[in-house]
């Protein structure tokens, strides 16, 4: 079977090039269609001028020289024969179509009577004009007129004479000014139409060089070579939103290799120090024959190691699981005090062995997932007690998150919509400034020092944060060296404006 065939796709060049001879043909189509018709009609207001003119000055002759026969011939005779431009030809006739007389070769050059436009009145300045071409490279313009003239003999009792004179204007150097005229346009319509293609063809090479240009910044820019940035360079207005888009991807992408390479080299460690721990532990036991005492304890020590191991493996597959949107939260509504009894009571028996007083204030309705609201805020307990000391306090406080108004869209969020807000509260030893802003990163340790046992895998607070991201909650931490720590979690209270987005989230 043939594959199927990518739609044609034009070049951005080829696009301006032909959209600039698009606009080039219609502008100069327009400007010289304009251009034609205004020439072709100040020609025939000169032209009806002109046998407007030569039927008055006829009408002058007839009116006041009826009797100047040689007046007369003169104007339809031999007017014509003497003139090089504006060559007309006259025939004059009587009303019952009698010919008085007529233009030398009038009668090659005008039709009879039924072909020639309608006579106009006396009263009329010029009637209807029309064309005749009595050869092919001829053209006539005609137009007719009455006319009336005194009787030659004075006397009132002869009537009127009444003539029909008919002018025939030589209009064919006229026709071929619109002919050249009109050849030329279309000589110039084609000469800009491809000199704006090739304009637009330059102009648009050089409009879309910086894309070749970012295109070959992007190109250097791999794996290895994450740190280059294409917006270093003065980009056009219209490509520095994108330079900086792009470099914004590659921050992104750069900070998401580092974390990916940290976390390898973090799972790595993590699970090679239990490896190796089990590794030794069964070497040394097969060195030599040993009782079931020894056999025992060797496997009750490796017990503690796979404990260590499955707990991790759960960790990182819960992270991984929410990160792939692979989860499905089960939210509901239902009171802080007793999910809060219940952890609290479960961290009761280590509380007490390292002399911790553990205390609950306040109450609310929550909105979320019951089982990793249970899972957070145990994590975060658990945290309290391994970084405080005999005789301190882990005080666990929830109150109602006032709703604030928002005066941008940076500030929308659980805060600004309201929500329950837990306070764990520890007089431990305090966290550094400069741990705070990485504390919830996996696999972070403030101290590495600590015995292992004590510092855990470092993926409790990493957890933490990601169950609040599920809820679109937020969580925070304050410290002081000395004085104690303070995390807050915020859930959100889903309402009209702000609804929870829905994530598949479901707990291994």
């Amino acid at each position: 079977m043939l594959p199927k065939l990518r739609n044609r796709s034009w070049s951005i060049v080829f696009r301006i090039s032909a959209a600039y001879a698009a606009i080039t043909i219609a502008l100069l189509s327009i400007s010289g269609a304009c251009l034609y018709w205004c020439l072709k009609v100040s020609l025939d207001e000169n032209a009806r001028s002109t046998l407007a003119d030569k039927i008055s000055v006829l009408r002058q002759i007839l009116r006041e020289r009826p009797d100047d026969e040689e007046a007369l011939e003169e104007e339809v005779k031999w007017e014509s024969t003497a003139r090089h431009q504006s060559v007309f030809y006259g025939r004059l006739q009587q009303n019952d179509g009698t010919l008085v007389m007529q233009s030398p070769g009038a009668e090659n050059l005008i039709p009879d009577s039924s072909k020639c436009p309608p006579a106009a009145n006396e009263n009329q300045w010029l009637g209807e004009t029309r064309e005749y071409r009595p050869g092919p490279d001829k053209t006539m313009l005609l137009a007719s007129a009455k006319m009336a003239s005194p009787p030659v003999e004075k006397r009132y009792s002869n009537p009127d004479r009444h003539f029909v004179y008919t002018v025939a204007l030589d209009t064919t150097p006229e026709q071929r000014i619109l002919g050249d005229y009109r050849n030329n346009l279309l000589l110039v319509l084609i000469g800009g139409s491809i000199a704006s293609a090739v304009a637009g063809t330059h102009v648009a090479k050089r409009g879309i060089r910086p894309i070749h240009q970012i295109s070959a910044a992007a190109h250097r820019i791999t794996a290895n070579a994450l740190a280059d940035r294409v917006g270093a360079t003065a980009w056009p207005r219209e490509l520095a939103g994108l330079a900086a888009e792009f470099d914004g991807m590659l921050q992104r992408l750069e900070e998401s290799f580092k974390r990916l390479s940290q976390f390898s080299a973090d799972i790595a460690h993590e699970l090679r120090t239990p490896i190796n721990n089990l590794m030794g532990e069964a070497e040394v036991a097969l060195r030599r024959v040993r009782s079931s005492e020894e056999y025992a304890r060797v496997i009750a020590s490796s017990l503690e190691e796979y404990h260590r191991l499955s707990a991790l493996i759960d960790s990182l597959l819960f992270l991984a699981r929410a990160e792939n949107a692979d989860l499905l939260l089960h939210r509901k509504w239902f009171q802080a005090s007793e999910e809060l009894t219940q952890i609290l009571s479960y961290h009761e028996l280590q509380a007490s062995e390292q002399g911790i007083t553990l205390l609950s204030f306040g109450d609310a309705q929550i909105y979320a997932d019951a089982t990793l609201f249970r899972r957070a805020l145990s994590n975060v307990i658990a945290n309290a007690l391994k970084h405080t000391a005999s005789g301190g306090t882990v005080t666990v406080r929830v109150r109602e998150k006032p709703i604030t108004n928002a005066s941008s869209p940076a500030e929308t969020g659980p805060t600004a919509s309201g929500g329950v807000e837990l306070l764990i509260e520890d007089t431990g030893e305090g966290i550094p400034p400069e741990h705070l802003s990485r504390i919830f990163d996996r696999f972070y340790r403030v101290d590495t020092s600590r015995a292992r046992s004590t510092v855990g895998i470092g993926l409790g607070l990493a957890i933490v944060k990601t169950i609040m991201e599920l809820h679109a909650g937020s969580a925070d931490v304050k410290s002081e060296l000395g004085k104690g720590t303070c995390v807050s979690l915020v859930f959100p209270r889903p309402n009209v404006t702000q609804q929870i987005p829905s994530r598949d989230f479901q707990i291994a």
